[in-house]
């Protein structure tokens, strides 16, 4: 029997066999090192409006701390570690700014370029979705991505082809072959709904962020719900527009 492979996580999840909202998240442990430098943030500037570097500091106290029992126990080092980079950057931007409103900034920029890099893709028309799926797979399996930013599976789960089989490329392409365009309009519904999370994000985000020290507590808040449980539900919603028709929906 061959070994289960290991579950995907964040937007990964979204091309496995099963939707596991656990692992899309990182687990409970990883749901703890993604919020807790944000709420301890938030706790520390809502008992002491004035206590920026103190917020900081305990910000970036907890972050390392996450980061320093990843390395001890040997394990993935990919989400904690993007965590403490994202938290350093907010911390440098804060303190030297002064505004606490900048902890959040960063957060902003990275909403702000994932949905311009929806956008683009949609209007280019090759979605995001769909390039992604096509570069997990490739790597995965050994399949060539395809113009359109889908993934050859087929040839994927079939090695023993060694002759590389033509194929129509582009919108002409997805026109002669009924399946691709199919699967064409799931990866373009599945970048809509991916935008619509950033997008939502930003508004509610961006005008707590231009209230300065007023909307400091809110904005902490915002990005908390927002944050993690905003992505799982998406990503299950995601992950029921691309996956493969014939196979029953069984989220864990």
């Amino acid at each position: 029997m061959s070994p289960r492979p290991p579950a995907r996580t964040g937007l990964g999840a979204i091309d496995a066999e099963r939707f596991n909202v656990a692992s899309a998240v990182g687990g409970w442990r990883g749901v703890i090192e993604s919020a807790a430098p944000t709420l301890v943030f938030v706790v520390v500037m809502a008992v002491r409006p004035s206590a920026l570097v103190a917020a900081l500091a305990a910000s970036l106290a907890v972050s390392g701390a996450a980061l320093a029992a990843r390395l001890a126990q040997r394990q993935g080092l990919t989400q904690v570690l993007g965590g403490a980079v994202l938290a350093l950057a907010s911390a440098a931007w804060a303190w030297r700014s002064g505004e606490a409103s900048n902890f959040y900034a960063t957060g902003l920029l990275i909403n702000a370029v994932w949905l311009a890099g929806c956008l683009l893709s949609l209007a280019a028309g090759r979605p995001l979705v769909g390039i992604l799926m096509g570069l997990w797979r490739a790597a995965a399996g050994g399949g060539s991505a395809r113009p359109d930013g889908g993934a050859d599976a087929e040839d994927a789960a079939r090695p023993e082809d060694a002759a590389p089989r033509s194929r129509p490329a582009g919108r002409g392409g997805r026109r002669r072959d009924p399946a691709r365009a199919a699967e064409h309009r799931r990866h373009r519904a599945a970048t809509a709904v991916l935008a619509a999370m950033f997008a939502l994000r930003l508004a509610v985000e961006v005008p707590l962020y231009l209230a300065g020290a007023a909307g400091v507590g809110a904005l902490g808040v915002a990005r908390l719900v927002l944050g993690l449980p905003l992505f799982a539900l998406t990503a299950w919603f995601v992950w029921l527009l691309v996956r493969d028709p014939a196979r029953p929906a069984r989220p864990d």
